[in-house]
Parts: structure tokens; C-alpha cells; sequence
């Protein structure tokens, strides 16, 4: 055991020096979001969250634009308005200022690597964006008396980014009021604040956005009375109209009410393939406000049930099962303040319930290698029958005690929960992305910075392929070469791979090695008091079963 844990003890105090001389507990990135940007030239204003840009026109009041430039391994951006293409430009940070936002920076170092250039410069990008002739956007009134003004566009003192528009609709004074928090919701809250100077209703219809139906596009949902539906229902129909939007596979961009009388939905078709869809209400007399909430992000139901619009989305099977390990994920990280010490928690409290599997599959891979010369004897003596090798086979496993499956039920057990945790953690990137970094790690979200938990993990998983080659010793050359190669292989082509998934594999690679270093422990203590006793009795019994069997054999030859 002793050989076993230097290597382990190195490692362990490795990554204690480590946490000493960076920080254990690296402080939260203190970005100045939410950002706010005024181009006066080209009549915009845009806001910028740590998840998305969201662009207004001026003079329409309008949004044309919410780019999801945050991106992690398996949750690319990408614009969410139709009829706007957003595309990513390389540019010189020198030459711009600080006159336009860079929504990306990257240092591609293992492309650098490979190349042989030694020079890592940082990568910097803005948002292009294109708009489609006659594209319809959410915010626009049908019936706009003039343009709008930007009356206010400011951040508030609680952090909150407020940008408001005046203007006059159907001769009714109309204010946009939008408030944009840096959140993990992508949430944008709205205020329709409608002052009619008349003595008479006013009929307003607000666009949403353009929808192109279809078995590709998205989906026009409707939510009336807390249920989804993807048919406009007659206003006699419901008592509460909440809400409607574009449904995909991966994202949402859903407009919700609150459920006001009066508020209904109107779909109005602009070609023969696509429609303009929005929102319809009746402006009375004197000063009234519409309160809206405008979810545009990744579909992912807890982030959906943040912003209470939890019947707009269906999660499949899949997304069920990972809702509660999400849920608990997050009850540790409010617990520890730290998605890091959350997911260290995480990995010790599994491996502890699993420890009896582990322990059970490891005790009874080295039965198995014990029993591996009689398993061979017993089927070179009975090769040409297959039935008496079979019961003799079964004979032996009943006379050790041992299940010839007993190994495989613990992996079936433990591969669930690592397919749940891995797919938790993305699940999740959005609240890691904006909690306090652990470590050198700034964000456990997005790759480890200096790849220092690939590394570890890797040299980790070489010890226990090490310490595993005993049990597997009649194993081939190239079985016992490809334990070793596997490692490197994951190094090299998950090297991208969030640093929160890097450091539960690390871990759990770390506990296993323990955990199996006191299996080990315990198998050697018990051969060594085996040999103290002596030939065990079921072997003395075995060899005259056999001895008996050979005379049974003679017999019959004589015969």
C-alpha cells in the first residue's frame, strides 16, 4: 500500500501547493456588467450582459438584435432574432477603443502549439450584424407617429441598466422602459407605459417577432392560462392570455405577459410562408402600464422556471432525470458559496455511497485473476464437452464464492450518475459562468486556462492503470497498452472540456485511487494470512474431485 500512495500523497500536495500559491478561493471576475453602448451615428443603443448584446434601434424603439455570445463546450452562441444574421469579426482592440464592445477574446494555444509558433496573442471579436429588408421586431408599434427618442440610458445604482424610449403611437405618448440585469436568466424586463390624452380607447398592436413555420424553424407557442399551446385560441376561450414566442430545439425567445385583461395575441401573415406576430391591447383613457418579461436564451428548464415560464418549455426524458441533480448541485453551491467546493462535496458524497460497489467489484476482480489458472485447467480438461466445462465452471464459482458477474454491477451503477453529473454541469454553465472563480480557474464553465487539471487527472489515471495492472495480469500486451494510452487520448481531444468536468474527473480519478489503494491493501493482507494457514480446503477437495474424475475416465477407457 505504501508504494501506492507516495504517488498519490505527490499528487494531493500538488494541488495543495497550488491552492496555496494561486488562492484557494480565486475572487468573482468583477466585470463592469452590465455594459451600455450609444452609436449615434447609426441610431442604436446596446446593452451587454456576461450571457448576451441586445440592440435596439432608436428610432422604431425596437430590439432588433440579442446575440448569445457566451459559449461553452457543447452550448455554442448564436443570434436568436429572425431576421437578423449576427457574425463574429476579428479586430485590432488598439485600433478600436473602447468604442465598440469585444465579445470574445481568445488565445488558441494548443493551435499555436501545433504549429510551432511560440507567440500566444490574444484573439479579439466584435458582433457584425445584418438586417433583412421588411424584417419585423419586437417592440415596434403599427401606427408610429414619428420617431422615437432615447430618453434615458443609464445604469442604475442597485446595477440594473435601464434604457427608456418616448414617442407617440396613434396619437397615444408612449415610453419603452427596459431593465437589463446581469443574470443567469436571460431575462430582459419590459414597461409599456401608455398615456392616451382622448376620451376614447385606443387599439395598440406591439410586434414580437417574424416567424417562418416549418419543420426546421422554430415554433410560434402561445401560453394561455398556464398552458402551452401552439394554436392562437379565441379570446371567448381563455380568462388569461400569458404569452407567446419562438420555441427550438436549443433556444427560446418567448414574450410574457402579465396576464392583464384586455392583452390578446395577434398573428398577421407578411408572405405566403411567413407571419408577424405580437401582442394587441386597448390603450384606455389617462396613464396606464403593460409590464412584460422577455426570455431570450438556451432552453433549459430551471433557467426557464427562474423567469416562471416553466409550461413553455418540454423537457424529454433526459432533461428529467437531470433536473435533480442539477437542483442538488445548486443546494451545495448556495451552501458553499463556490461551484468549486460544490462539486468537490459532490464527488466525495457519490464516491462514499458507491465505496461498497467499488470495494465489491475490485475484491472480486482479483477472485477472478486468482482463478484464472483453474479456469484454464477446467476448460483444457473438458474441451470437447461444453456442457460437463460449463458445470465444473459453475462448480468452482460456487465452491469460491464467486460471482462471475459480481464486477460488472457496480459499473452499471456508477455510469448513470457520470452521465447525469456531465451533462449537470453544462446544464449549469450559465450559473457558473457568473459565480466566483476556484483556484487559477476564473470560470469552471469555459476550459482550464493552463490545462494544469488535464494534466493532473492524466498522471492521475497512469497511477491507476498502474495499480490495476496486477488484477488484469493475464490481460494481452496491447489490452494493458491501450489502459495506458487511453489516458493521453482523453488529455489530448477533451482538453477543451469545461474545467468544472476536468475537476470532478480529477477527483473522482483521486478517490478511486485511494479507495482502490485499501482494496489492494486488503487483498494482500489476506493472501498473506492465507499462506500462513496453508493450502486452502476447497483446493484439496478440487484436486481429488479431479484425481477422481481421472479414474472415472480411466475406468470407461478400459472398459
Amino acid at each position: 500500500m505504501r508504494r501506492w500512495m507516495r504517488p498519490f500523497s505527490a499528487l494531493v500536495a500538488t494541488l495543495l501547493v497550488l491552492a496555496v500559491g494561486i488562492g484557494w478561493t480565486a475572487a468573482a471576475v468583477e466585470g463592469p456588467f452590465p455594459l451600455i453602448y450609444h452609436y449615434e451615428q447609426r441610431g442604436e443603443v446596446e446593452v451587454i450582459t456576461s450571457l448576451a448584446a441586445y440592440l435596439f434601434s432608436i428610432d422604431e424603439a425596437e430590439l432588433r438584435s440579442v446575440y448569445l455570445y457566451y459559449e461553452t463546450w457543447g452550448a455554442a452562441g448564436g443570434e436568436l432574432m429572425p431576421g437578423t444574421t449576427t457574425s463574429l469579426v476579428q479586430v485590432d482592440p488598439d485600433a478600436i477603443g473602447d468604442s465598440v464592445p469585444i465579445l470574445k477574446e481568445d488565445r488558441p494555444i494548443l493551435r499555436r502549439l501545433m504549429a510551432l509558433r511560440l507567440s500566444f496573442p490574444l484573439n479579439s471579436f466584435i458582433a457584425q450584424r445584418e438586417f433583412a429588408p421588411g424584417a419585423s421586431y419586437p417592440f415596434a408599434f403599427d401606427g408610429q407617429d414619428a420617431p422615437f427618442t432615447l430618453s434615458r440610458a443609464e445604469i442604475r445604482e442597485d446595477g440594473i441598466a435601464v434604457i427608456e424610449f418616448s414617442g407617440a403611437v396613434a396619437g397615444v405618448n408612449v415610453v419603452k422602459r427596459f431593465l437589463i440585469e446581469d443574470t443567469p436568466y436571460y431575462t430582459v424586463d419590459v414597461e409599456i407605459e401608455t398615456t392616451n390624452p382622448g376620451t376614447e380607447d385606443v387599439e395598440l398592436r406591439m410586434s414580437g417577432a417574424g416567424s417562418t413555420p416549418g419543420d426546421r424553424g422554430p415554433t410560434l407557442v402561445y401560453l394561455f392560462d398556464g398552458v402551452r399551446s401552439e394554436i392562437a385560441r379565441e379570446r371567448a376561450t381563455y380568462a388569461r392570455f400569458e404569452g407567446l414566442g419562438l420555441v427550438s430545439k436549443g433556444t427560446v425567445l418567448f414574450l410574457a405577459s402579465d396576464g392583464s385583461a384586455g392583452l390578446a395575441p395577434f398573428v398577421t401573415p407578411t408572405t405566403d410562408v411567413s407571419a408577424r406576430f405580437g401582442v394587441t391591447w386597448a390603450a384606455a383613457p389617462g396613464t396606464q402600464t403593460q409590464s412584460f418579461k422577455l426570455y431570450g436564451g438556451r432552453r433549459r428548464f430551471l433557467l426557464m422556471e427562474a423567469a416562471g415560464l416553466e409550461e413553455v418549455d418540454d423537457p424529454g426524458t433526459m432533461a428529467r432525470l437531470i433536473v435533480p441533480v442539477v437542483r442538488f448541485l445548486n443546494l451545495l453551491y448556495r451552501t458553499t458559496g463556490n461551484f468549486g467546493w460544490a462539486i468537490i462535496l459532490f464527488t466525495i458524497l457519490t464516491r462514499v455511497l458507491l465505496y461498497p460497489l467499488m470495494r465489491k467489484q475490485y475484491h472480486s476482480m482479483a477472485r477472478m485473476q486468482k482463478l484464472q489458472p483453474k479456469l484454464k485447467k477446467i476448460q483444457e480438461r473438458y474441451r470437447d464437452d461444453r456442457q460437463l466445462q460449463q458445470q465444473k465452471l459453475m462448480e468452482m464459482y460456487k465452491r469460491e464464492g464467486v460471482n462471475p458477474l459480481g464486477g460488472c454491477l457496480p459499473m452499471l451503477v456508477q455510469l448513470p450518475l457520470l452521465v447525469l453529473l456531465w451533462r449537470a454541469i453544462f446544464y449549469s454553465s450559465e450559473q457558473m459562468h457568473l459565480s466566483p472563480g476556484f483556484l487559477w480557474l476564473a470560470d469552471l464553465s469555459v476550459r482550464d486556462p493552463y490545462y494544469i487539471l488535464v494534466i493532473l487527472t492524466t498522471a492521475v489515471m497512469l497511477i491507476q492503470q498502474r495499480m490495476m495492472t496486477p488484477m488484469s495480469a493475464d490481460a494481452g500486451g496491447s489490452s494493458k497498452l491501450m489502459g495506458y494510452i487511453f489516458p493521453l487520448f482523453m488529455a489530448v481531444f477533451f482538453a477543451s472540456f469545461p474545467a468544472g468536468l476536468w475537476l470532478y474527473y480529477f477527483l473522482t480519478t483521486v478517490l478511486q485511487v485511494g479507495q482502490q489503494a485499501i482494496v489492494n491493501w486488503e487483498i494482500a493482507r489476506s493472501d498473506t494470512g492465507a499462506a500462513a494457514v496453508g493450502e486452502p480446503i476447497g483446493d484439496a477437495e478440487e484436486e481429488q474431485g479431479e484425481e477422481a474424475d481421472d479414474q472415472r475416465e480411466a475406468g470407461d477407457g478400459q472398459g
